[in-house]
């Protein structure tokens, strides 16, 4: 799939940014653009939109390409600048090339913008990269220099002329210096004493010569406040791509300590042999010190491949996510665009009531889509902090499934594509104990994956019983999933690949969502797959075997619900005038009297004043005073008054701190009508 190239076009004539545009896509790129005229238009696009090149007229009444380039440096934003003009000279365009633009184009030679646009994108492409591997390089060395720097041991690095380039921490505070600067770029004739800086300079131009290794060899020196020190010296070449020696790394452990110990155990042999039990203790210890160094040496090689396999991991990690922010985007964006869109539509004094019938649906059914978005984020939120909860209910498995294939049935034919409910009628009407929410959500989203990546063929779905266990299937004939993509289709934050969800659309939260509930309810589920052929997602649950009844009931109807409260009072406490609309004209059929209250504060007022409220709607978020606060005046004043919480907070904790606080009952926005009116006729009935 081709990439769509953004391209901002400054241009006051419409007829020539089409031409400009066309001349583009028949260059065989995508292209999406936008046209605009003023500087502030410039900045507001510049501001809100990533683009990948800009095209500018260089003649405009009101905006010159000159004043745009110049406003356009001022950014320092690196995209093509490329000006077009009908009258520009050769003086012009090099005086345009200086002031920054990266090409210039005459309108009467269109033919040269595809060889240009494309030669500019290739540039811009390689100096990003350029861009990103020396960020990469400077991170890396950050990292090096921190390690360094805090290791006890001596550490430094020298160029092929034996002079030090790096010299961490503990090099300069053992040498006796104060800071890198009184070192740096000196061989060590210039920081040692005479004998000492001649060994150690032959020492380093031996190695830089013959590329042989000092490993661990004892020596002395004197600093510059002339104190002796013992030390374990290791020195190893660098070599660079080209296998040619670059310079050298030196590692220096300060055994002083134990060098004096040493000598004066020595001393104490010489002079009281009896005390030789406790020169081989101390022997003992020379060696304990040879195998902490060695385990030193080998720490800081496992640091230095931890540290390389970190980095890869995070910058992986840093793929996904911006791969799933921007497909969230998309995902949110493209719902709510068609709400925004065709409620707009819908001001049209001349609309058809079967457009305005067709309009409603559509902005139904996006909605719908949008608070799948936004509840599959929650779930995952959920998921990550631990906070997903799992409720145990009788389930009647048939019943379930016979709803699913219902409510999935309509989209297969409109996709025309079979769905059909496989059952064992050998194990018909099993009832058992589990979630039901949760478990209808991983078989939504089981059926919804099949739906979404099967155009042609059929989809199957049920159920087998298992000794104890009750395995669930969904088996479509889609896309496929190659067999070493299989493992990370349950991950967060990973997909099979971008292109699909380009393709066919989603999120790809469900299925790590699906794996997580499950494993929550006691199963597991997993995949058998071929592309080009299909799927088969499979899950289980415990079989927890139960002779009661589903204790669901069918929702009242329509009718049922609008039966007459004319006598009944209802106080809504809600400071957002749509969200008091909305619940205004679902309650208005009922004839019930309605007060409203703009905040926590006047909700209580009214409760004190009209002794004849029956039911209080209390949102939790207000002014002056929050809807917890009000509630637990109201309660203090009537017991007995029933008060619903109405809110968008929804997480499994909102409701239980609402019903700690004293509500009766707690409904999360957005509520469905029918459900709203059940759970109202419930208290007032």
């Amino acid at each position: 799939m081709k990439k769509t190239i953004n391209i901002l076009v400054i241009e006051d004539n419409e007829d020539d940014a089409i031409l400009e545009i066309d001349e583009l896509v028949s260059g065989g790129f995508d292209i999406y653009y936008e046209r605009i005229e003023t500087a502030e238009a410039m900045r507001e696009a510049l501001m809100h939109k990533t683009w990948d090149c800009i095209i500018s007229d260089y003649s405009m009444p009101k905006f010159s390409g000159l004043d745009a380039l110049a406003k356009f440096k001022e950014t320092g934003i690196d995209i093509p600048f490329i000006l077009v003009s009908g009258t520009m000279g050769e003086e012009t365009a090099v005086a345009a090339m200086k002031a920054g633009a990266h090409d210039y184009i005459m309108k009467n030679n269109l033919k040269r913008l595809v060889p240009a646009f494309e030669r500019e994108l290739r540039e811009a492409e390689v100096r990003n990269q350029k861009r990103m591997a020396e960020e990469a390089t400077r991170f890396e060395r950050m990292l090096l220099r921190t390690l360094i720097d805090n290791l006890p041991d001596i550490i430094y690095i020298k160029d092929t002329e034996c002079r030090k380039i790096v010299a961490n921490k503990a090099d300069i505070e053992f040498m006796g210096f104060k800071s890198e600067a009184e070192i740096i770029g000196k061989t060590d004739l210039e920081i040692f004493s005479e004998d000492n800086g001649n060994r150690s300079y032959e020492d380093d131009r031996s190695i830089m010569k013959t590329g042989q290794p000092v490993i661990n060899r004892e020596e002395f020196f004197f600093d510059t406040k002339g104190k002796q020190h013992w030390v374990l010296t290791t020195k190893i070449p660098i070599y660079n791509e080209q296998r040619q020696i670059s310079g050298l790394v030196g590692m220096v452990h300060n055994i002083t300590d134990r060098k004096e110990t040493e000598l004066a155990l020595k001393e104490s042999e010489h002079n009281l042999k009896k005390q030789n039990i406790e020169y081989h203790t101390l022997n003992a210890e020379y060696l304990s010190l040879n195998e902490e160094l060695t385990e030193s040496i080998n720490h800081i090689r496992k640091i230095n491949t931890d540290l390389i396999v970190s980095k890869n991991k995070a910058e992986e990690s840093d793929k996904l996510k911006s791969a799933f922010l921007a497909n969230m985007s998309h995902e949110i964006r493209t719902p709510l665009n068609a709400i925004m869109g065709f409620s707009g539509l819908l001001k049209d004094p001349d609309l058809t009531q079967e457009k305005t019938e067709q309009f409603v649906e559509i902005i139904g059914s996006n909605g719908e889509q949008l608070l799948t978005v936004i509840n599959d984020i929650l779930d995952i939120s959920k998921i990550e902090a631990g906070q997903i909860t799992i409720s145990s209910e009788t389930v009647n498995v048939d019943k379930l499934l016979k709803e699913l294939l219902q409510q999935y049935k309509k989209q297969g034919d409109l996709k025309k594509v079979d769905l059909f409910l496989i059952t064992d009628p050998q194990n018909e009407h099993i009832i058992t104990k589990t979630d039901e929410h949760r478990l209808r959500q991983v078989l939504c989203n089981l059926l919804s994956n099949a739906l979404k990546f099967t155009s042609v063929g059929r989809i199957e779905f049920g159920y087998k019983l298992k000794e104890n266990l009750i395995a669930f299937y969904v088996k479509d004939t889609g896309i496929g999933i190659a067999l070493e993509d299989q493992p990370i289709v349950f991950k967060h934050f990973r997909q099979v690949e971008t292109t699909f969800t380009r393709n066919y659309g989603g999120n790809g939260l469900g299925l790590s969502i699906s794996k997580a509930l499950v494993e929550k309810l006691g199963g597991s589920i997993f995949v058998n797959s071929e592309p080009g052929i299909g799927s088969t997602f499979t899950f289980t649950i415990p079989y927890i075997k139960c002779n009661e009844s589903n204790g669901h009931q069918d929702l009242p109807s329509e009718s049922e619900f609008y039966q007459s409260w004319d006598s009944h009072v209802i106080l809504i406490a809600e400071d957002e005038m749509f969200n008091y609309c909305y619940i205004e004209e679902i309650l208005s059929p009922t004839k019930v009297k309605i007060l409203h209250a703009w905040d926590g504060k006047e909700a209580v007022d009214f409760v004190k004043n009209h002794p004849n409220i029956s039911l209080v709607l209390m949102d939790i978020k207000m002014p002056v005073m929050d809807g917890y606060t009000a509630t637990r005046i109201i309660k203090g004043l009537k017991p007995l008054l029933p008060v619903i919480a109405q809110t968008a907070y929804a997480l499994n904790e909102d409701r239980e701190n609402a019903l700690k606080a004293g509500f009766n009952n707690y409904l999360s926005k957005p509520v469905a009508r029918d459900y709203f009116l059940e759970i109202i006729g419930s208290y007032l009935d």
